[in-house]
């Protein structure tokens, strides 16, 4: 049949709808949507939206807390025998870190990590406006400090040293901006000019010192979606400078120092399971880090698994268990190669939470609790993003039995002295990035059936117009009673379509009316 111009732009378009929908639907039986959309994301390409919010990460604000003296005269009188804490805080500061790309292939990305480019005290969100100017007493840590770490290394020394230290107070009294940023005392201003001391001790001024992070990092599909960010190396090496000499004797290897397949804790790999090994290179505590699965939690109508950093009562790995020969308690590990001075240092869950230390018998003023004091991180587990953490470590100092040193450090034995604590709390995700993740977790799924019923009706459709284009554009009827009506091999469907003659019709109806 000779079909009119319009006829035939109808008829092509609908052949190459139908050849397309048919296209579609053989595709997508062939694939999994989400799966593909992870394989985009693990390329980690320029365009993706994640990457703008990763450059310019961590971001969030940091929580600092002190712990004020509020007994320190009755405590160095004997009239008591317990330090009496204040917690001092928040004192709040707006951080945004910086990753610097330096090389990109399509198995590994190289970056430099600046985690703390800016940071900014936040006044209106701190305990006071004024805190930083808040005069407190602490402990004069430099001074317990190094009593602690000569009482390893030198412990015929004690006489000597209390009659070098007999200047210094037991007890300092300064500014919260002191303590925080420029703390320091004038014996140690005077070694530092001899050896190789640091001399300024303020606790945020080294906590936020910038290290050298250099990382190598797994992308692409290739590589394994389950690989993707793992960590191959870290400054050019698999092991952590700070700990390498732990590595070398029999238990080396249970030293929590090889980064090789951590996590920098700024993206993981899609498709979490609750039983996926994840550990994360803590760079401020010089060791790796495994999260331990909690449980489900739904946060902001997003799904996510709950992971904790430390678990209550958990043991450290056995290089991690002394401090300067001072046995640590249960979910505490040592942290002195990782701070100033090699300084005796450990670090616990803020109050001691967890902890087996029996502070109770040493202070007053602690409330160890889960809400405010366990580290946890929220992991969306089919994009592997996070979508909100809070890291807390407290920073302590651990005292021996100093018996052979005069009273006024005698009476500090045996303590585990909180110096303060931090709270680094992830700020909120862009809004892109937040709904492009609730669409692939609640619209993806089922956006693949939904493609696939629509492909295959359109393939039937526009396959059955071509067939009526073909025929001189019939209707659906005009089609069926030709495709069932047709001869046959030369006869008649009369089971289909079947004719009465006029004269038997007549006599039928005027049998019916008789």
């Amino acid at each position: 049949m000779k079909l009119k111009p319009l006829q035939r732009l109808q008829l092509a378009f609908c052949l190459l709808l139908c050849l397309f929908s048919s296209l579609i639907f053989i595709l997508s039986c062939g694939i999994n949507y989400r799966q593909e959309l992870a394989k985009e994301h693990v390329r980690f390409r320029q365009e993706m939206p994640t990457m703008d919010s990763w450059i310019n990460s961590p971001f969030g604000k940091l929580k600092s807390y002190l712990f004020n003296v509020t007994n320190s005269e009755a405590f160095l009188n004997g009239t008591d025998t317990k330090l009496k804490l204040d917690q001092i805080g928040p004192i709040v500061y707006n951080i945004v870190g910086y990753n610097d790309i330096l090389e990109r292939t399509e198995h590994n990305v190289t970056y430099r990590k600046h985690r703390y480019r800016r940071v900014e005290f936040l006044p209106e969100e701190s305990v006071s406006p004024d805190i930083l100017n808040q005069t407190i007493i602490l402990p004069n840590s430099i001074l317990l400090g190094s009593a602690a770490k000569f009482s390893h290394e030198a412990p015929y020394s004690a006489f000597g040293f209390d009659a070098v230290t007999l200047g210094e107070d037991v007890f300092v009294t300064g500014s919260i901006y002191y303590f925080l940023w420029e703390f320091t005392r004038p014996g140690l201003e005077m070694m530092s000019k001899f050896l190789t001391l640091t001399s300024n001790c303020g606790l945020l001024h080294n906590a936020l010192k910038e290290k050298e992070e250099v990382y190598t990092v797994n992308i692409g599909p290739e590589s394994g979606i389950e690989n993707f960010f793992r960590i191959k190396s870290l400054n050019n090496d698999v092991i952590l400078k700070e700990q390498r000499q732990r590595t070398r004797g029999p238990d080396g290897e249970s030293c929590p120092a090889y980064v090789k397949g951590a996590l920098d804790n700024s993206l993981f790999p899609p498709f979490v399971q609750k039983d996926t090994p994840l550990t994360l290179v803590a760079i401020e505590s010089c060791r790796t880090l495994p999260l331990n699965y909690k449980g489900e939690e739904v946060y902001q109508g997003i799904d996510t698994f709950r992971y904790t950093l430390i678990r209550p009562y958990e043991e450290a790995p056995k290089c991690l268990q002394n401090t300067y020969g001072v046995k640590l308690p249960r979910a505490m590990f040592d942290a002195s190669k990782c701070v100033i001075n090699d300084a005796p240092s450990c670090f616990s869950q803020p109050h001691f939470y967890g902890s087996d230390y029996n502070w109770e018998r040493h202070f007053e003023g602690l409330h160890p609790n889960e809400e405010e004091h366990e580290g946890f991180v929220l992991l969306e587990p089919v994009t592997g993003i996070p979508i909100t953490e809070k890291y807390r470590f407290q920073s302590n100092i651990p005292v021996p039995d100093l018996r052979f040193y005069s009273q006024r450090l005698r009476m500090f034995s045996n303590m585990i002295l909180p110096a303060f604590w931090y709270e680094f709390e992830m700020g909120e995700l862009p809004d892109l990035v937040t709904r492009l993740m609730w669409i692939n977790i609640n619209v993806v799924p089922h956006l693949q059936w939904s493609v696939m019923t629509l492909a295959l009706l359109l393939a039937l459709w526009s396959g059955l117009k071509v067939v009526r284009l073909f025929y001189g554009n019939i209707s659906y009827r005009q089609l069926y009673h030709r495709i069932c009506c047709d001869q046959a091999g030369g006869r008649n469907n009369v089971l289909l379509a079947t004719t009465f003659p006029q004269d038997a019709l007549t006599q039928c109806q005027n049998v019916n009316v008789k």
